[in-house]
């Protein structure tokens, strides 16, 4: 069984694994932390059925990985039967830098054998290619370089998992599923709803999602149609929550909900950069769409220019009926010089306060 050199999405390889199909090389690869767990806590769960999760014999590879260990424990038959387990997460071993450091191994390696020259990775490689059936080898990274001739033999010849970040244009699809596994429906304006919480997010963190998710179906029970309502009640655990109600209170030129809001976020104290960063995004997304529009561009130009949902250009239309070019300029260089000075300290959210003001007014 063989990825494609692109690699195969997560949610098609657990269907895979809960089909029965475990490869003797899986490669979990991607920035996303969510996908890489659960890709390999169901890899897992497939390979050690019925076995707690503290019983299970997984060797782990760290790091300063000792070859020879890897080579005899994927080569020697389990005991008690059943199947080996090796995780390499040894970020030097699975590095470019360690290509690299072949490479140089070799051009000094006159006289030497062939098998003496080679590096680490080659010789993980190597083992790699020729993995038993009774073992299954692990290999999980944040980032691996695309133009290694490691990484293109893991593409090539290993099941390559691409655990990358979803993006905010598909996240709508990426929450249908969710809640399709916890026996329930996201109607129209939940989707919505969440979109609107995530719009200065280019990257949706799933790990909260998830957890939120659950908390829908636990609070739904038996009912199966999620609305926006069970969202606003139940997401309380995305840091965007604040920064969205005080967006909306500025959209919506209300200086005295503004300004409430400021002060509650303040008590909880709130990381001033974050939040500033997070009206500083909101703001720049009203402006672009506002010029997109001076400039004869219709909202689905838009939306394939920015590559945003149309909901959200629709969304940023009607916030920005209410501002002129000018105001949001201003409103951004100034939200602009309060980021560049927060280190100075001082008066940092009564100054927001101020901003917040004048863009209300």
């Amino acid at each position: 069984m063989k990825a494609k050199s692109s690699g195969i999405a997560p949610d098609i390889f657990i269907k895979q694994i809960e089909n029965g199909t475990i490869p003797n090389v899986v490669c979990i690869v991607g920035e996303e932390p969510y996908y890489r767990d659960i890709v390999r806590r169901t890899l897992l769960d497939a390979i050690f059925t019925d076995v707690p999760a503290d019983s299970r014999d997984i060797t782990v590879f760290e790091e300063k990985t000792d070859m020879k260990k890897l080579d005899t424990l994927i080569n020697t038959y389990p005991f008690f039967s059943g199947r080996t387990v090796a995780l390499i997460t040894d970020k030097e071993l699975l590095s470019s830098k360690a290509e690299a450091e072949g490479k140089k191994s070799k051009s000094s390696g006159k006289g030497k054998s062939k098998e003496a020259s080679l590096s680490k990775q080659e010789m993980l490689q190597k083992m790699l290619g020729d993995v038993p059936d009774f073992c299954t080898v692990i290999l999980q990274a944040e980032k691996m370089d695309g133009r290694q001739k490691f990484t293109k033999f893991l593409q090539k010849e290993t099941v390559y998992v691409d655990c990358s970040p979803v993006d905010s244009r598909y996240l709508p699809a990426w929450l249908s599923r969710q809640a399709e596994r916890r026996g329930g429906h996201l109607d129209r304006g939940a989707v919505q709803r969440i979109q609107e919480y995530l719009a200065t997010v280019d990257t949706p963190p799933l790990q909260l999602l998830a957890a939120e998710m659950d908390k829908i179906a636990v609070y739904a029970g038996e009912r199966k149609k999620w609305t926006a309502e069970d969202v606003d009640l139940l997401f309380s655990a995305l840091p965007e929550i604040g920064a969205f109600a005080l967006n909306n209170a500025i959209a919506a030129k209300n200086p005295v909900l503004a300004l409430q809001l400021l002060a509650e976020e303040q008590k909880k104290n709130t990381y001033l950069p974050l939040l500033a960063a997070k009206l500083l995004a909101h703001l720049r997304n009203i402006l672009m769409v506002k010029e997109g529009e001076r400039l004869g561009r219709t909202a689905s130009q838009i939306a394939a220019e920015s590559h945003k949902a149309p909901f959200l250009i629709s969304m940023w239309q009607k916030d920005g009926a209410r501002f002129s070019e000018a105001r949001l300029r201003s409103g951004i260089q100034s939200l602009d010089r309060l980021v560049e000075e927060i280190s100075l300290g001082g008066r940092q959210f009564d100054r927001l306060e101020e901003i917040i003001a004048i863009l209300c007014a």
